[in-house]
């Protein structure tokens, strides 16, 4: 395995320094935004994205870091945490916060499977993103309920002017390969983009410095194959020059193994052999007229199926079934269908007022069976669905040059068939540029994430009980000019969260937990003083408590208190560039079953590194490294990561 390591590292990059003689000629053509589906329109004249904390990633970083995935995409960025747990799947934590607290937007098409509110991000492949939003705390409430830890907004290309695309290659350790491409063609009235990928991989390696146990015993890692699937299209029509039509569709398909835990004690999950296999389709069309003088209106319609197949076998991967103890089976497919409107009244210097009306559709289906622990079989056939409704307004205004401020609330229903629940939300924020280069910034918000699906109807967990969950949101920070074209950056947060939906360790039914405190400090900064050179730097601290009245846990399970990062990006001479990060991740704590010992989970440092190549700005020759120094580490007790991995490719644009 190291002598293909050798070859593969050789053979890139000497086709890099040998691709500096040549001297092809290919015009490339930069792909444009599709905006017609942001349910907020970022940009610098945004009050409500400038009073909080606002995190863009284009697709130029996407390509200098040679991620593949938006989990990949955004685990650099402050207050963010990717953690894998017992599933297999990367899960997005913001400011201590769950997936199921993060609002995902496709294009404003709701990601979050309505069954249990969560999302899988590797699912999700970049080489149709031009940019990625991430809005932590109190965002916007045209985004509605939901999202009370943040939002991730994803923004697609389109067609630019003219034809254009891109094809590509990478291979890397494991046997993985990822074919990808995209093209595109822009003309006066219409604009079309289509992309597509696949990715295999047999497997990933364990790190050379992980200690064997009864369940893993180190190299290639059981049971970590994976294969992916990605197709994406839109189009895009201007009948007039006030009106825009858009229309977006994505599949995906997916199958995969669950790598079991690594280690058996009472910290660590359950020993369990699965797989599953994904299959989904979404599709928008979206509106954006303007009337003649202030008034303005945008609107979309979305649907979003997701089939999911999971299999629990026993070690064999193939038994299961009535003989077969803790095995089972289920079929899932759940839709979301709804519509979205937006009246904007722009009053220039009075300020910008936007009604917004929401009505969306969740539905759950589940077939299959499950084997108890004496080998007895019984039947899964779980069902339900609920609408949401929403009615929100939001006002921004500059009353001062050096000042803005926004004023945004909704209101939200859930209907279902045992009961119906409403609540509110607001947003209140200003920010105040106190001089040439100073900007400070607060916001408060409460937000309101009702309980899913499964929360309420799943046959082992569900709680008819359960309210709605509450967070309340402070912000305070500011952002400061340096010289040396220097930039930095303090927040300070907190929040307060009453009713926090969660299953208690060792219990089987969902609860709600009477209060939850978290609060925590970020720290950013950016230097841009070498035009080939930049620099970055972060720091993120969170407390996490269970303040319930009947709690005996300080911290909350697998909420790490410290975050380091460091990037670098340099343009070297040739058309060469380099770009390596550094991320140092401390003070996670796991529980036993009982919840009565707590354990550190131990820290990590973790190195990425790539060199790329440019030949005559048609081909992009690359190698990267990812935990270049084969560090061993967990992001949740008892399941490892991967060591060392390299991998190269080459990517031809016209």
């Amino acid at each position: 395995m190291k002598s293909i390591k050798v070859r593969l590292a050789a053979m890139l990059v000497g086709a890099m320094m040998a691709g500096g003689a040549a001297n092809l000629q290919a015009a490339t053509a930069d792909e444009e935004v599709y905006r017609l589906g942001e349910v907020v329109v970022s940009g610098e004249a945004s009050v409500v994205e400038s009073v909080g904390v606002t995190h863009k990633v284009t697709a130029e970083e996407i390509q200098k870091r040679g991620v593949r995935t938006l989990d990949e995409a955004i685990n650099l960025l402050p207050g963010v945490t990717v953690r894998v747990g017992g599933d297999g799947t990367p899960r997005i934590d913001i400011r201590g916060l769950r997936t199921r607290h993060v609002k995902l937007l496709l294009n404003g098409t709701p990601f979050n499977a309505t069954s249990d509110g969560q999302f899988a991000p590797n699912l999700i492949s970049v080489e149709n993103i031009a940019e990625i939003v991430v809005t932590t705390g109190g965002a916007s409430s045209l985004y509605g309920a939901g999202g009370n830890a943040g939002v991730i907004n994803v923004i697609t290309k389109k067609g630019a002017r003219g034809a254009h695309g891109s094809a590509g290659v990478e291979l890397a350790e494991g046997d993985t390969q990822l074919l990808r491409a995209t093209a595109g063609y822009g003309a006066d009235r219409y604009d079309v983009f289509v992309s597509g990928s696949l990715y295999e991989r047999d497997y990933w390696e364990l790190s050379d410095h992980f200690s064997p146990s009864s369940t893993e015993d180190g190299g290639e890692r059981e049971n970590s194959d994976y294969e992916r699937d990605n197709l994406f299209a839109n189009i895009g029509f201007a009948p007039t020059d006030a009106t825009l039509i858009g229309m977006t569709v994505n599949y995906l398909k997916s199958d995969f193994g669950k790598p079991p835990v690594a280690v058996e004690d009472d910290f660590a999950p359950n020993l369990r052999y699965e797989r599953e296999e994904d299959e989904g389709f979404n599709a928008q069309v979206a509106l954006d007229h303007d009337f003649k003088g202030p008034l303005s209106f945008k609107g979309w319609a979305y649907y979003n199926k997701l089939n999911t197949l999971e299999n629990r076998y026993l070690s064999d991967y193939e038994t299961q079934g009535a003989g077969a103890p803790g095995t089972s089976r289920t079929d899932a497919e759940t839709q979301i269908s709804g519509i979205n409107g937006q009246l904007r009244y722009d009053m220039q210097r009075y300020g910008v007022a936007t009604l917004g009306v929401m009505y969306e559709n969740n539905d759950y289906e589940a077939l299959g069976f499950s084997v108890n622990n004496r080998g007895r079989l019984s039947t899964v056939d779980a069902s339900g669905n609920f609408q949401l409704y929403a009615t929100t307004f939001e006002y921004e205004v500059t009353p001062l040059p050096k000042l803005g401020l926004v004023l945004g609330g909704g209101y939200h229903w859930q209907d279902r068939a045992d009961k119906s629940d409403g609540d509110y939300t607001y947003l209140v924020g200003l920010r105040y540029d106190l001089f040439d280069g100073t900007r400070l910034k607060a916001s408060h918000a409460r937000k309101i994430r009702f309980p899913t699906l499964r929360d309420l109807y799943d046959p082992e967990r569900g709680n008819l009980d359960l309210d709605a969950e509450v967070t309340w949101n402070t912000e305070v920070g500011f952002e400061q000019d340096l010289p040396a074209a220097t930039t930095v950056s303090l927040t300070g947060f907190y929040m307060d969260i009453e009713d926090f939906i969660e299953r208690p360790d060792g219990e089987v039914q969902v609860q709600n937990y009477e209060k939850y405190e978290f609060y925590g400090v970020e720290v950013a900064a950016e230097n841009r003083y070498f035009d080939e050179l930049l620099l970055r730097a972060s720091y993120s601290y969170l407390h996490s408590e269970d303040k319930s009245s009947d709690s005996n846990r300080d911290q909350l399970q697998n909420r790490p208190e410290h975050k380091v990062v460091l990037e670098a990006a340099y343009q070297l001479p040739w058309n060469m560039s380099v770009y390596g990060s550094a991320m140092w991740v401390a003070n996670a704590y796991t529980y036993n079953d009982d919840v009565t010992i707590k354990k550190r989970i131990p820290e990590y440092l973790v190195f990425d590194f790539r060199l790329s190549k440019k030949v005559a700005n048609a081909l992009d020759l690359y190698f990267g490294i990812h935990n270049a120094f084969d560090a061993d580490y967990v992001t949740s007790y008892g399941i490892p990561h991967a060591g060392r991995a390299m991998y190269g490719g080459v990517t031809w644009k016209f």
